[in-house]
């Protein structure tokens, strides 16, 4: 419980520390022509692995680093909290009255002022013996936990790393297949422009016009699909790695 009471405002100062992060603006698509998909070049694998560790995924694991640290440092510092330091200082005008008076002289009162400082200083010192005897094991615990989130920031950059590499070797593939399937459509529609004359001709009937057709929509279809699935991989390429896949 003691942990989870100084967590929260650790957290908040580590956010503080955190640059602000900024809507991160996706590639636009939409208007690419068959020609500029197959013009495009995928950065390195090196490049998008260190401009990952930008996303927040990674950054979240960064900051519970960082907050484990801060609670080990705290509870190395743990030791100080049995000392206590305590100190005051006053500054004003003090009046002394008095009264005197003897066998042959009348009571008389006298008043005097002055200024005067005053200080106090103490110390005290409080050791509870289940703090004492359980410091080294809490410094012990906190130093396990820093070594686990070290972990857990390295597991989380090798998932990311290999849903990068997926996704890097799909779009790769995606891309090669994408200039044949560029070449195949452009043959298929160069097909079926002749078989269409062919048939405004006389020379063939409707049946060849068909199937011509139909072998020029699957061609399509086919190209289409490839594009989608490229399109879809550069796109979660760039959500996670924050680099843009085309280039301006």
């Amino acid at each position: 419980m003691k942990r989870l009471r100084y967590l929260y405002p650790l957290f908040l100062l580590l956010l503080c520390e955190v640059q602000s992060v900024h809507a991160q603006e996706v590639s636009d698509f939409s208007n690419l022509s068959n020609e500029d998909y197959s013009n495009i070049t995928l950065p390195s694998l090196d490049l998008l692995f260190e401009n990952a560790k930008g996303a927040p995924t990674y950054e979240l694991a960064k900051v519970q680093e960082q907050i484990e640290r801060k609670l080990l440092a705290r509870e190395k510092r743990a030791v100080l909290g049995f000392f206590s330091i305590r100190g005051s200082y006053q500054y004003g005008m003090f009046g002394n009255e008095s009264t005197f008076t003897d066998v042959s002289v009348p009571p008389y009162l006298t008043y005097s002022t002055a200024a005067q400082h005053g200080y106090t200083v103490g110390g005290a010192l409080n050791i509870p013996l289940d703090g004492l005897f359980d410091l080294g094991s809490r410094i012990k615990r906190q130093k396990l936990n820093v070594k686990k989130a070290e972990l857990e920031r390295e597991v989380k950059f090798e998932e990311i790393k290999r849903e990068i590499i997926q996704l890097y070797a799909t779009a790769t593939a995606q891309l090669n297949v994408l200039k044949m399937r560029a070449e195949a459509l452009v043959l298929a529609n160069i097909q079926y422009e002749i078989i269409e004359k062919d048939f405004t001709s006389g020379s063939v009937d409707s049946s060849v016009l068909a199937v011509e057709k139909d072998r020029q929509s699957q061609t399509q279809e086919r190209f289409e699909n490839s594009k989608f699935e490229l399109t879809k991989s550069l796109m979660i390429l760039e959500v996670i790695t924050r680099t843009p896949m085309l280039r301006k």
